[in-house]
């Protein structure tokens, strides 16, 4: 039988909500990741030594590690929350599932050149299975940038210098004991630059038109 227009006036209605929910689940993936990447790269050299600072080692913002650090595993927590809503609204996990964030990369050296220095092996699964882990993570770890410089001064102090927060080490209830290494930009990345990102961009251009 034909549908009645009242039928094809809630379908209608249906689709808007959806398209509405989907535009608003992509700005905040959008403004959490923007605000991830920013902070994960933070590059705390940049400021030493007198590159754009005013003298020598007076802007080292190393009193400021821990709050950096809670910022950017509480970033890292809500985006991967919100982009897995996001790819769930738009039906589109099969495609999150063919996305790797290291993919050709499968270790890396961090810290160089700093106390801490070491290599780590970064987790190949998919985008959709490290959203899932981290969502359902026990312990989240961020262990450093590339490098992390010692300097030592005349009169026996000594200062460390992290170029960034990039790199973090996540324990999920799911794999009990497992540590799996996320490079937070290339987890940003990943769905920024792909296929799926702009198809979710163009639905919800289409709407706000």
């Amino acid at each position: 039988p034909p549908r009645s227009p009242l039928s094809s006036s809630s379908a209608a209605s249906d689709v808007y909500k959806r398209q509405a929910l989907i535009a608003r689940w992509n700005e905040k993936a959008t403004d959490l990741g923007t605000r991830l990447l920013a902070l994960s790269c933070f590059d705390n050299n940049r400021f030493v030594n007198g590159r754009n600072a005013i003298e020598d080692d007076v802007m080292s913002f190393e009193s400021l590690r821990l709050e950096i650090t809670t910022e950017v595993i509480d970033l890292l927590h809500e985006y991967c929350f919100i982009l897995r809503k996001l790819i769930e609204r738009a039906n589109c996990v099969s495609q999150a599932k063919k996305l790797y964030p290291h993919q050709g990369e499968e270790s890396i050296s961090i810290n160089k050149d700093g106390p801490d220095e070491r290599k780590v092996m970064l987790c190949q699964k998919d985008l959709w299975w490290i959203l899932g882990r981290v969502i359902h993570s026990q312990s989240v770890v961020v262990l450093g940038g590339d490098t992390n410089l010692l300097r030592i001064y005349s009169d026996g102090k000594t200062r460390s210098y992290s170029d960034g927060y990039c790199y973090a080490s996540v324990e999920s209830d799911f794999d009990d004991g497992v540590q799996h290494i996320l490079h937070i930009p290339s987890l940003v990345h990943v769905f920024s630059s792909s296929a799926l990102a702009s198809e979710i961009k163009e639905v919800v251009r289409e709407n706000t038109i």
